[in-house]
């Protein structure tokens, strides 16, 4: 009985010394060096990313062929050039046009907003010269 209650002593001073250990390390993670911000501060940027849409006129048959405004969430050159040559096969198998596959197609806005504007402006500016709207869809 002795050497039970000599275990279960010995077991709890450990468990008591060790804690005491790690208390005073779990507090100082909580204390944020002074030049941190605090977590979620405005000055931190979201991730990058990039706001496009693409077009192209076809003027021998009185139309624009014209994408939806998508977002990459990689805005690297290669991304978009890539994007806007899915948007060229696309438009060369759908409506039996001639585009190179390496042009820019794509337009670029800062936010969405923004790009839908641009769009709208161009849809509408095409539309006052009778060009055909035609939407693209899902490239």
């Amino acid at each position: 009985m002795a050497w039970r209650f000599k275990t279960g002593v010995r077991s709890l001073t450990m468990t008591v010394l060790c804690g005491l250990a790690v208390v005073p390390g779990a507090f100082a993670q909580d204390i944020p060096p002074a030049d941190m911000p605090p977590a979620g501060a405005p000055d931190e940027q979201a991730a990058p990313t990039a706001v496009l849409w693409c077009s192209v006129a076809d003027g021998a048959n009185q139309r624009l062929l014209v994408s939806s405004v998508t977002t990459l969430t990689n805005p690297s050159y290669i991304t978009i050039n890539t994007y806007s040559g899915r948007f060229g096969r696309t438009v060369n198998a759908r409506y039996g046009l001639h585009l190179g596959l390496e042009g820019n197609y794509c337009h670029r806005a800062g936010t969405v907003t923004a790009a839908s504007a641009a769009r709208a402006a161009l849809v509408a500016r095409m539309a006052a010269q009778n060009m055909r709207i035609v939407s693209v869809g899902i490239f």
